[in-house]
């Protein structure tokens, strides 16, 4: 029960260059029926491509446009966060002297 089909060598060669690699001329594409579709089928194909087209170009610019303004969320809120934190140090070791100064101990 093997139902795998075997192909003969002309079925194998399925060539369409003027070539082959043999240097022999390519005889299948002669049997071949040339496909042809109508102008209008063309265009609706190619209109259909190129909304294809501008939708993958919009969503690639949103896609990049939001990775660019995340980045900036997290990088405002970073240098903020982090004045806010060297504006503290700065209260605490401000603090820290006048309380040093007021016992009589030199400050580092």
């Amino acid at each position: 029960m093997n139902n795998a089909r075997t192909f003969t060598t002309e079925e194998n060669v399925d060539y369409c260059s003027d070539e082959n690699v043999s240097g022999t001329r390519c005889n299948t594409c002669e049997k071949k029926s040339t496909a042809c579709i109508s102008f209008f089928a063309h265009e609706n194909a190619m209109m259909h491509k190129d909304l294809d087209n501008e939708r993958a170009h919009r969503t690639t610019l949103f896609v990049c446009v939001t990775f660019i303004v995340i980045t900036l969320i997290f990088v405002f809120a970073y240098t903020i966060r982090m004045n806010s934190f060297i504006d503290a140090i700065k209260t605490m070791n401000a603090a820290i002297l006048e309380l040093a100064s007021a016992k009589g101990i030199t400050a580092p």
